[in-house]
């Protein structure tokens, strides 16, 4: 078990550095608050596009294909933002506090804290599930983070907008670009590729270093509220609602791990570009995503031992 919270904590440490290397820019001022703004213009616009690119002309479709499994995450995101939409709604008035808020809820890190913490339960050899789960999930994330960022941006909510919003996304196009290019075996040459990937590297790297950049405690204080119950509800009760279904359902091993870094990973990184970028809160975005980077460490050990204390994984 020890392992296990080691594990969890490498892949936190890493987001938790490179935010602080924000903090240290800004405490140097190397980065005005107009130059952040800029810079995350830049990070939305292109290396996510890049990034998402990268993801899907990567993946492939056919390992592990286990369809249940798949299905079973689909209408749990989903399930898990209706239920975040309703609750939110009902008692946050504000549209922009709305998207963020639910946002930080539903979507995970999961790229990021997923794949090394189920590499090191079962080896690396033995993850094509986790790695399977990728092709479902991110592309669904994307999806579901642009509507819901333009659904609530502003204070009137109308579908020509929204629709328009989320047909000229760079996150979206990133995705729809590279399933085709996937699915039709259409090979990009390797000088043009390199660029691309090499682009897409760096969007983790510098969207945490923003983040960082953009941290205020005056911000913390404001949001204190609405961060506890984003960070509680997405690091305890979404995985505490869906694993054990998961488990009536029969998934066990390395399909219910696989589950777990999905559903109780922290929130996902990109969600402070995107929150800027697209008119919503993103002080609360980036503090829910300081907050449960943090706390995950110790909560998926806790996700984890429990798991192994019932001999489920």
């Amino acid at each position: 078990m020890y392992n296990n919270f080691i594990v969890s904590l490498e892949a936190v440490l890493p987001i938790a550095i490179l935010i602080g290397v924000g903090l240290l820019a800004k405490r140097m001022q190397l980065l005005t608050r107009e130059e952040i703004s800029h810079v995350n213009k830049l990070v939305f616009k292109i290396l996510f596009f890049c990034l998402l690119f990268q993801n899907m002309y990567n993946a492939d479709f056919s390992i592990a294909f286990q369809p249940q499994l798949l299905l079973f995450a689909f209408i749990a995101i989903l399930a898990t933002v209706a239920i975040a939409s309703v609750v939110v709604c009902h008692f946050v008035e504000d549209n922009k506090r709305r998207g963020a808020m639910i946002h930080s809820i539903y979507r995970s890190n999961f790229i990021i804290i997923g794949i090394p913490v189920a590499a090191n339960i079962y080896g690396h050899d033995n993850i094509a599930t986790t790695a399977m789960l990728i092709t479902v999930v991110i592309p669904l994330y994307n999806i579901l983070a642009v509507t819901i960022f333009e659904t609530f941006r502003g204070n009137q909510i109308h579908l020509k907008p929204v629709l328009l919003g989320i047909i000229h996304n760079p996150m979206i196009l990133g995705c729809l670009t590279g399933i085709l290019f996937n699915l039709c075996h259409l090979t990009i040459p390797h000088a043009i590729l390199k660029p691309i990937f090499q682009i897409g590297s760096a969007t983790t790297p510098l969207a945490l270093i923003l983040l960082g950049a953009s941290f205020t405690i005056s911000s913390v204080v404001k949001n204190r509220l609405s961060i506890m119950l984003c960070s509680f509800a997405r690091l305890i009760v979404a995985p505490a609602i869906i694993l054990p279904i998961a488990v009536w359902m029969g998934y066990r091993n390395i399909e219910l791990v696989s589950l777990m870094t999905v559903f109780a990973a922290p929130c996902a990184v990109v969600g402070f570009t995107m929150a800027q970028q697209m008119d919503s809160d993103y002080e609360l975005a980036g503090n829910c995503i300081i907050m449960t980077s943090g706390l995950s460490c110790f909560t998926i050990f806790g996700w984890i031992f429990l798991g192994k204390a019932l001999g489920l994984i």
